[in-house]
């Protein structure tokens, strides 16, 4: 062992009382394969033998009693019996002596904990809070003794706690970054709280009737998707509440059939956590305005409900719309306004319908195809392949201008939508 490992770990001695724990948490990186406790037990070994091996040449009985000040029983007794001198033991300056020795009680309080809340998990993660005196004696000690080998006593006791979880629950991961549930131990207090992680599902949903919304917005909508869920699904996973987060909306008056709008399903504090094959019959759905895709079912994470987000408005959305013209047109006419709106930049302003928005915010957005039937004179039907984003009533109307150019531009006469539809999201 280098010298100034040994004459930093006898300074640490002679200005603090230190307990083997806190002594090893200052040399943490220093041997491996070794915890703090046996670290620090080996420094104090080391050094009462390089005392013992001096004291014929000099008075090293000042640094053996602090040794002995520290609980070194090796120390202890060879000032009772070889000198007659009994050392009063002393309280380890940062932990007071308290907190290691409660170690194995906390785990079985969690255990106990765990089995009360009967909450099913795959991985966990240990947090410790700690008073904010001992982080500061702590602080104190580093900083004095200036040892860039050292740990926090947090880290050593998450570390401690969990290996001895490890063993007692082996069929669960430790998982640092995205654990199922995080244990929070008050070391001093001695209460465990769990902090249970959200359940993330990736699915489609489908509309198939109108006036029904995502989320209950008004008080005019029969019924909402979250709602729907919360009803139906939260109770299968013992779950508190879901939220929603889906790629876009549709208005309540339009319905969303294909294949679905991609979302990911929030489920805050679930007791339970099937897998994906369970989950697919979890997440069906009888006699209800929506429908969940139990072909998409995936776990997913907090990442994709960003990613759902950021992608929606690259997402290409297919409409079907049923419109009344105030004129009837020409089949001439018809190919005249498919071509126009091949690949065509739309410029949208805040429609006047919408109020959470700034009124004047500009975008732009594509209408990459317009396929129009002529169902009779006056009545069309028209398949609408777009970017994601674009306000399609506007687009067919003009809404007085703030979308341009727009179908009523187009053919010259006033355009209304009796009927809109989402066929499909293609992600």
């Amino acid at each position: 062992m280098e010298p100034d490992v040994i004459s930093r770990a006898l300074e640490a001695l002679r200005r603090y009382s230190l307990c083997d724990h806190c002594l090893g948490r200052l040399f943490a990186r220093l041997g491996y394969g070794m915890e703090n406790e046996e670290r620090g037990r080996s420094l104090k070994n080391v050094i009462f033998l390089h005392l013992h091996s001096r004291a014929a040449q000099e008075d090293t009985l000042p640094d053996i009693e602090k040794l002995a000040e520290s609980g070194h029983e090796p120390s202890l007794k060879y000032l009772r019996d070889v000198h007659g001198i009994n050392v009063e033991v002393k309280s380890c300056y940062i932990c007071r002596g308290e907190i290691f020795k409660n170690i194995d009680a906390l785990v079985k309080t969690i255990i106990d904990k765990i089995r009360e809340e009967g909450i099913e998990f795959k991985t966990y993660h240990v947090g410790t809070r700690i008073p904010k005196d001992v982080l500061m004696r702590e602080l104190e000690v580093v900083t004095n003794v200036g040892s860039e080998w050292a740990e926090s006593i947090k880290r050593e006791l998450n570390r401690l706690i969990g290996k001895k979880l490890k063993d007692l629950l082996p069929d669960k991961v430790f998982e640092r970054l995205n654990p199922d549930i995080e244990i929070i131990v008050d070391v001093c207090s001695g209460e465990v709280s769990l902090e249970i992680k959200p359940l993330y599902v990736y699915t489609r949903y489908r509309k198939i009737i109108r006036g029904v919304s995502q989320v209950q917005l008004r008080l005019n909508v029969i019924t909402s998707l979250q709602k729907t869920i919360n009803d139906n699904i939260c109770c299968r996973l013992g779950a508190r509440e879901a939220i929603v987060h889906a790629s876009g909306r549709e208005d309540t008056d339009v319905r969303m059939l294909g294949r679905g709008r991609p979302l990911v399903i929030s489920f805050v504090n679930p007791r339970k956590r099937p897998n994906e094959d369970e989950l697919r019959e979890i997440m069906r759905l009888e006699n209800e305005p929506f429908e969940l895709s139990t072909t998409d079912v995936k776990i997913a994470n907090r990442r994709l409900i960003e990613k759902l987000k950021k992608d929606a408005t690259r997402h290409v959305k297919i409409y079907r719309a049923l419109v009344l013209l105030s004129q009837a047109v020409t089949d001439e006419q018809i190919r005249s306004l498919e071509e126009y709106f091949h690949n065509r930049q739309i410029v949208q302003y805040t429609p006047r319908r919408i109020k959470r928005k700034p009124p004047k915010k500009r975008r732009v957005r594509m209408v990459y195809e317009l396929k129009v039937i002529k169902l009779c004179d006056k009545l069309l039907e028209l398949i609408i392949k777009c970017q994601g984003g674009l306000y399609v009533k506007e687009l067919i109307t003009g809404d007085e201008g703030r979308t341009s150019p727009s179908i009523s531009d187009a053919l010259g006469q006033d355009v209304r939508p009796l009927l809109l539809d989402v066929l499909d999201v293609l992600d």
